[in-house]
């Protein structure tokens, strides 16, 4: 198959010091796909899709690259609380190889710079929270409450897609144009 012919992929990731959860769904398909503490093994396929997330050249995609490189569970909530600057190290912990695992980030494309929570009130997707704390382990009999909310992500992320194609198709005519990839 042609990487041209193969369809999106959207996809999200929950990380805590326990648990990292991955979940993603082809364009137009009725099934998520749901991966607890996957190995590098089962995130190297998802790295050869046409993956799009949210706000993923920044956070996402550089914990799909640790867990690809083999990195721990316990390594990947450290490189978590780095990139979002919750700890005191020097280092972001960001990897260069990292920004283009995915095909685009709704994010950076999007016109309208605003959370996806905020896009989810906004487009009346439904909004789910949880009451964990990201910096505690979850009890693995609630890994299920943390799975159903990085699913409602994915749902969400493709109707926030689909709400700002027209800033996609931009970003795919700049692409062209420019000979760059959409992501860049």
């Amino acid at each position: 198959m042609n990487d041209e012919d193969k369809p999106l992929v959207f996809f999200d990731i929950e990380v805590y010091p326990n648990l990292l959860i991955v979940c993603w769904k082809a364009q137009g398909a009725d099934k998520v796909v749901r991966m607890i503490n996957p190995t590098a093994e089962e995130i190297e396929p998802l790295l050869k899709q046409k993956l799009v997330g949210f706000n993923n050249r920044r956070y996402d995609n550089h914990i799909l690259y640790a867990r690809y490189m083999g990195h721990s569970i316990e390594d990947i909530y450290e490189l978590s609380s780095r990139i979002i600057g919750n700890t005191h190290s020097n280092s972001s912990g960001l990897f260069g190889e990292a920004y283009n695992l995915s095909y685009a980030d709704i994010y950076d494309f999007s016109s309208k710079k605003q959370g996806l929570k905020k896009f989810q009130l906004e487009l009346g997707i439904h909004h789910m929270e949880l009451d964990f704390e990201w910096d505690k382990p979850v009890p693995e009999g609630m890994w299920s409450k943390v799975e159903e909310y990085c699913v409602n992500d994915v749902i969400a992320t493709e109707a926030v897609f689909e709400a700002r194609k027209q800033d996609f198709v931009a970003r795919e005519i700049l692409a062209e144009l420019s000979g760059l990839s959409v992501n860049h």
